[in-house]
């Protein structure tokens, strides 16, 4: 903090300082009103800082503006501005409330309740009218405090969605933290702030720091696939509400903040557990009232449960299965697994024995003889193993006994098996599954990349006109991609 400074004029006094950030030139202390001896948050804007900009000081404005308009209990209140002589200052009310950045360590359910917390706060600015659009969501700007209330701050880069306005002419907001039509520099809707909140809890489920967010987004895949097995132990309806709300294409996000409030509050967030049953043996003979038929149908029980565990250590427990080669890096003993990943494990255990009988001839025999994981994840595995046997109708129908909500985390699945396929080059058997994918994810741009490519080598030019069109469509970034799209494109004209 720098002593020098002195607001006493303007009746505030400095006690600490709270961050900075040195380019921008901005400055927030931790300040008193000297009349009421208040605690304030003083945001000092030093205009004349070598890196300082015009545009910084406008968001300052902006939000000024803003704030003024806003009347919530968890949105710390405007009080006033004045001028110094290297810029000027913004007083707000001060919340004791560390911000998620800071603290992060929250159970699945606490996670719940702050998601619910800053759903209630975007209600709020989305029944403006016009409705307001934060576009800054991330830990960084949400305070937290003991009950669990959430609080946001710093809109500085907030917008009115409006006709004018929906569209920016410069791109903002923080990478990782931005929805894609922020970056593409398309229009701005209710469910773009969605996008920002649905990384910012997956930051805080998987205990990932805001400067970390980028180890959970791959160019290929933003986010859905990526966090499953770090919360495997998440229901999973929770997961694909998480994996909704950060679509990358804003029309399969829910469409505002109110909807997604109301989808979130009827959902569990924990994975259903299955009460351990007793043992047999657990009951006397006398509580079971039976003599010998009562041995007959115990020994008869204990050989069924031999019989089970057989068939259960043959691909849940990879380690103890005389048939299956592993080396020391191979999956542990599910007793030996830590309960946050034994769901994922049992399902990838499952995908690791079942994948060498992946062809026409055995693969439907397998499958019944040795059925799937009754999961979300598992009919995912199971699907692309019938899609790597080319057996796509059989992928299809599979994935479709799934509720719509879940059908999308499946195909999912089946694009990280498939995905190598389509990447080695056998665009005979990468195309159909490809387009199974985008089927069901319409706004998997490499999936739908790949579909239109193989079908080019395979003699479908219609087919591969439409995928290749909808890839750049979705994908705006120039790169090698885009470039390559575009020449096959050129090539059918």
């Amino acid at each position: 903090m720098q002593n020098s400074l002195n607001f006493s004029d303007h009746n505030y006094r400095i006690i600490d300082e709270l961050g900075r950030n040195r380019e921008g030139g901005r400055i927030s202390y931790l300040g008193e009103c000297l009349t009421t001896e208040k605690k304030v948050v003083i945001k000092q804007f030093r205009f004349l800082d070598t890196n300082a900009s015009w545009s910084s000081y406008k968001a300052y404005e902006r939000e000024i503006n803003i704030l003024e308009s806003l009347e919530h209990p968890r949105i710390p209140r405007y009080f006033t501005s004045f001028e110094t002589e290297d810029g000027f200052c913004m007083v707000q009310e001060y919340k004791q409330a560390p911000s998620l950045a800071i603290k992060s360590n929250f159970s699945a359910e606490q996670v719940k309740q702050i998601a619910i917390s800053i759903l209630e706060i975007l209600v709020y600015l989305q029944n403006n009218n016009p409705p307001l659009i934060h576009r800054d969501l991330k830990p960084e700007n949400i305070l937290i405090d003991e009950k669990l209330n959430a609080y946001l701050i710093d809109f500085g880069l907030a917008k009115i969605q409006d006709k004018e306005v929906a569209n920016s002419t410069i791109m903002a907001g923080t990478p990782g933290f931005m929805p894609p039509e922020e970056l593409f520099n398309r229009p701005l809707t209710e469910a773009s702030d969605l996008y920002s909140l649905g990384a910012t809890l997956i930051c805080l489920l998987t205990k990932t720091s805001s400067t970390n967010v980028s180890d959970l987004i791959d160019e290929d895949y933003p986010f859905t696939f990526h966090f499953n097995y770090l919360v495997s132990d998440l229901n999973d309806e929770f997961i694909t509400w998480l994996t909704n709300v950060t679509n990358p294409l804003p029309k399969h996000r829910y469409p505002n903040a109110e909807t997604a409030l109301i989808e979130l509050r009827s959902l569990e967030v924990n994975r259903s557990i299955i009460p351990e049953k007793k043992p047999f043996l657990f009951y006397s003979f006398s509580q079971l009232g039976i003599g010998f038929i009562g041995l007959t149908i115990l020994v008869a029980t204990v050989l069924k449960v031999h019989n089970f565990l057989s068939i259960h250590n043959t691909y849940y427990d990879i380690d103890h299965h005389p048939q299956i080669s592993h080396s020391s890096q191979s999956t542990p003993p599910m007793e030996k697994t830590p309960k946050t990943l034994q769901n994922f494990s049992i399902e990838k255990a499952w995908f690791k024995y079942i994948k060498p009988h992946c062809n026409t001839v055995e693969v439907t025999t397998m499958i019944k003889k040795i059925p799937h994981p009754d999961t979300t994840v598992g009919v995912g595995y199971a699907a692309a193993c019938y899609a790597l046997a080319g057996k796509i109708e059989a992928a299809d129908q599979l994935i479709k006994t799934l509720p719509l909500r879940e059908q999308y985390t499946a195909a999912g699945v089946v694009f990280a098996i498939g995905h190598p396929v389509a990447d080695a080059g056998d665009d005979k058997s990468a195309g159909p599954i490809m387009e199974l994918v985008v089927k069901y994810q319409p706004n998997n741009f490499m999936a739908v990349y790949h579909a239109g490519m193989s079908e080019y080598i395979l003699g479908d030019y219609e087919s591969s006109k439409t995928y290749l069109t909808q890839f750049l469509d979705i994908y705006k970034r120039e790169d090698g991609w885009r470039n390559n799209a575009i020449e096959v494109l050129n090539r059918m004209k």
